[in-house]
């Protein structure tokens, strides 16, 4: 099914019953990524699945995207579908759409899990130049080396829906502006949401760092590695995934939405939605220069330590 969303028409399918879950699926990539896993959570969540604009099977004219945008395609999905607010899970960039949903539409969001991901910008980690070149191929991406050798007939079923549903240039040039100019690392202290920080232990695409990063800013995060899966933990170890979500879920209880945004930032935010390229690159721009005065900040340090 389809759904007009802030002008895109936005894949969707709904699979399961019981308490809504918005699954926001990763770079470039359908939401058929999340098929070979969802039976084992249909018998407790209403699981809601879309394509994001410039992906997969959603349609929309030619243009640059901003994680402002992204988040809002969220919202806009679950206001067409009568879901006031749901978990939400987000995979790899659909974790970065998720902060950005939690940060600016924090009504909507319950528990927020954020899987693979990170918070962008200059001050999170990237893997180095020597590990890229390491990863030949989709598979050596998102599996651990153990897996790819012990089960590679599952890997190439698991690879299948990530070769499905190519999106067209324009929206791979679309979600890398998006991924180049995230950057929450000022801004994780306002997302109200209790989080779920999840990280493959031998994940080769986004350093575990980045967890860390995000467990020790968000306020109420909890981190939870998942020992010896790669980049796709959801996908390689969905068993021991679906524990750790639900028994995080079952230690919370109920949990209530955020606090909905008043004031400035409310009135503000469709504007600051379609800026959201220059923000975000304000927002980097920001983070640079922090960085490049942390060693000034030290020797000052230093030096008033010695004399």
């Amino acid at each position: 099914m389809w759904a007009d969303v802030n002008g895109a028409e936005l894949y969707h399918a709904r699979r399961g019953a019981g308490e809504p879950m918005l699954w926001i699926t990763g770079f470039t990539i359908s939401s058929a990524v999340f098929e070979p896993v969802l039976p084992l959570y249909e018998d407790r969540f209403d699981c809601v699945l879309y394509d994001n604009r410039g992906s997969g099977r959603s349609r929309g004219r030619p243009a640059l995207t901003s994680m402002a945008q992204l988040a809002a395609d969220a919202a806009g999905l679950l206001d067409h579908l009568g879901v006031e607010s749901a978990h939400v899970h987000g995979l790899s960039m659909g974790g970065m759409v998720a902060q950005e949903l939690a940060l600016r539409f924090p009504e909507r969001v319950r528990g927020l899990i954020l899987g693979g991901t990170t918070p962008g910008g200059p001050l999170a980690a990237r893997p180095t130049l020597a590990e890229l070149t390491a990863l030949r191929g989709l598979g050596s991406l998102l599996f651990s080396p153990e897996f790819r050798a012990r089960e590679p007939q599952r890997v190439r079923e698991l690879l299948r829906p990530f070769r499905a549903h190519r999106p067209p240039a324009h929206g791979v040039v679309a979600h890398w502006w998006a991924t180049v100019y995230h950057d929450t690392v000022s801004r994780l202290g306002d997302i109200q949401a209790p989080t779920l920080v999840m990280h493959g232990g031998a994940d080769g695409m986004a350093p575990l760092s980045n967890a860390r990063i995000l467990a020790e800013r968000i306020p109420d995060a909890e981190l939870a590695v998942i020992p010896g899966a790669g980049h796709a933990f959801l996908l390689e170890q969905p068993e021991a995934t679906r524990e750790r979500i639900t028994d995080w879920l079952d230690r919370r209880g109920a949990i209530a939405p955020g606090r909905p945004r008043t004031g400035m930032a409310a009135r503000w935010e469709p504007v600051t939605r379609r800026l959201g390229l220059p923000i975000g690159a304000l927002r980097t721009g920001a983070s640079l220069a922090r960085l490049a005065g942390e060693p000034i900040r030290r020797r000052r340090s230093d030096v008033a330590a010695d004399g």
